[in-house]
């Protein structure tokens, strides 16, 4: 209840920056709606944010940003001040606990990401990824049957270290399976996972069956 005090609501429209590369370190933030994406200081993509997750945790060592934060869609995120971390620790000491979990949580995410870009193949590695957003959407409580993409097809392509034409190709090959479906940019899992088929990721990154 504290947090929830101390945290302050605000909506990010589509393209405007959550936070930019070499800005002072001010805050966590934790993305309540919408899709975020994250580019390093060349400009390139290098990941994305679900609803749910928190951005910024990896930062909190820095004085400035190392990264930049982008809304791909509107957003609403949720912001707690770092200056409000003394008086929260003060207030309950479950704070630093509920930082600790922030933090491992992060951690574990990343983890199962570069699982997916280490795979050669580029057919498992889009299933993968999109296994990784079922299973985010799913454990933060959100629609993890009907996906919308979240980029583009060029963007995604550089995100998972593929061309465009072996993008096309994973998802023909997925929907000849009978794995998904997709129309645009919504994708349509018609397959769960198998409850057995855990990948070395970690627990909780599944492979569609």
């Amino acid at each position: 209840m504290f947090i929830k005090d101390f945290a302050r609501k605000k909506r990010i429209a589509k393209n405007e920056f959550i936070y930019q590369h070499g800005t002072t370190v001010k805050a966590l933030y934790a993305l309540r709606r919408g899709v975020a994406k994250i580019y390093d200081a060349q400009q390139t993509l290098q990941g994305i944010v679900f609803p749910g997750q928190v951005i910024g945790a990896e930062e909190l060592f820095s004085e400035h940003y190392q990264y930049s934060v982008q809304a791909a869609t509107e957003a609403e995120i949720c912001e707690l001040q770092n200056t409000h971390f003394y008086h929260l620790s003060q207030i309950t000491s479950s704070f630093t606990h509920f930082i600790i979990a922030i933090l491992s949580r992060s951690a574990r995410e990343k983890q199962q990401f570069i699982s997916v870009l280490v795979n050669h193949d580029g057919v498992q590695k889009v299933r993968g990824f999109i296994q990784l957003m079922v299973d985010i959407n799913r454990e933060y409580g959100f629609e993890h049957n009907i996906l919308e993409l979240p980029l583009s097809k060029k963007e995604l392509a550089q995100l998972l270290g593929i061309s465009q034409s072996t993008l096309s190709r994973a998802f023909d090959t997925l929907a000849a399976q009978g794995k998904l479906s997709i129309n645009k940019k919504e994708i349509v899992v018609l397959d769960g996972p198998d409850d057995e088929a855990v990948t070395g990721a970690g627990e909780g990154n599944r492979t569609l069956v």
